[in-house]
């Protein structure tokens, strides 16, 4: 029985030094012409022609088709593209996508097809010289998870220690209006509706007078309040009262 061979398939060799040139910024009040005139310098210092620039203007949130990311996709597939070194500003520029290993993943797609993918701001993005594989973005690969998981820990105690302080009143919002959605009902409220309804109003004209929902308004019957002659919930906080003497 013949060995499997586990290395991973050799990339087709580089046939040229044209290079492609993608620029891209989220917002339209951002200028290409600052990064076509960097990018260009970068080639031209590693002997590299450059025979294409592809140019847009997307939103991060990914909402709107990128024509020009999509067209140098295409690019890369055919056999006889005019160029073999796509040169990027940075990787968010590129790819949108949220996780480095999915970013990495395209790049990979690309050098499957004899394409060498460079970063200007992230060299260690680049594909190597010979198309084997990089070891400094696959150490960051298997990096970047477990910071993102141990950043996602912290975030989530550091909120469970404001909710807690915001709670027990060690600490204000911003607005200084408490946490959460506000109450419908206030202790005003629930006295008005209780005296249009001892009054004999039907429950749509009590909604209708407090602008508020009939359900909400209902709710008004169970609300907690010693002035109208209900108890006040019990304070786990505070001890139970002494019984009176006899």
């Amino acid at each position: 029985m013949a060995a499997r061979n586990s290395k991973p398939p050799t990339p087709p060799p580089v046939a040229t030094n044209n290079t492609a040139i993608y620029l891209g910024v989220s917002t339209e009040d951002q200028d290409l012409a600052g990064q076509e005139r960097e990018l260009r310098a970068y080639a031209a210092s590693h002997q590299r022609e450059v025979v294409s620039v592809y140019t847009e203007k997307a939103s991060a949130t990914g909402k709107v088709e990128r024509e020009a990311y999509r067209e140098v996709l295409e690019a890369a597939r055919k056999p006889n593209r005019p160029w073999d070194h796509p040169l990027v500003w940075s990787l968010d520029r590129w790819s949108r996508e949220e996780r480095f290993f999915k970013a990495v993943l395209a790049i990979e797609d690309l050098e499957a097809k004899g394409v060498r993918f460079h970063s200007f701001k992230e060299p260690m993005n680049d594909s190597t010289e010979d198309g084997g594989p990089n070891m400094g973005r696959d150490i960051l690969r298997a990096i970047l998870p477990v910071i993102a998981a141990f950043e996602s820990r912290r975030r989530a105690e550091r909120v469970r220690v404001a909710m807690k302080e915001l709670k027990e009143g060690f600490r204000t919002t911003r607005s200084g209006r408490p946490v959460g959605r506000p109450r419908r009902l206030t202790v005003e409220k629930v006295r008005r509706i209780r005296d249009l309804r001892a009054a004999g109003e039907a429950w749509s004209l009590v909604a209708q007078h407090m602008q508020l929902p009939i359900d909400t308004c209902r709710k008004a019957k169970r609300f907690p309040m010693g002035e109208t002659g209900a108890s006040p919930p019990p304070n786990p906080l505070e001890p139970a009262s002494d019984p009176p003497q006899s």
